[in-house]
């Protein structure tokens, strides 16, 4: 009767939550490849024209690190010698 009153139903017993909280980790598992996977397509621009500007620009960071470390293997070869 005290039970009744507070509001139990089977649906809420222990076994029952503990059941749900397993099923809950094992969807998280499932999950979470795939919501990695898609975060990694937030960071992309939602325009074909907009991808190419940050492709291009990300090219031309990408030749500014090279000649970066190009000169800085340049002026450690030449302080060796």
């Amino acid at each position: 009767a005290m039970l009744n009153r507070v509001g139990y139903s089977p649906e809420i017993s222990h076994g029952v939550l503990v059941e749900m909280a397993e099923h809950r980790k094992d969807l998280e598992k499932k999950t979470k490849p795939i919501l990695d996977t898609l975060r990694s397509y937030q960071d992309l621009p939602p325009d074909k024209a907009l991808a190419a500007l940050a492709i291009e620009d990300k090219k031309r960071q990408f030749g500014a690190a090279e000649k970066y470390l190009e000169h800085v293997l340049h002026s450690a070869l030449a302080s060796t010698d």
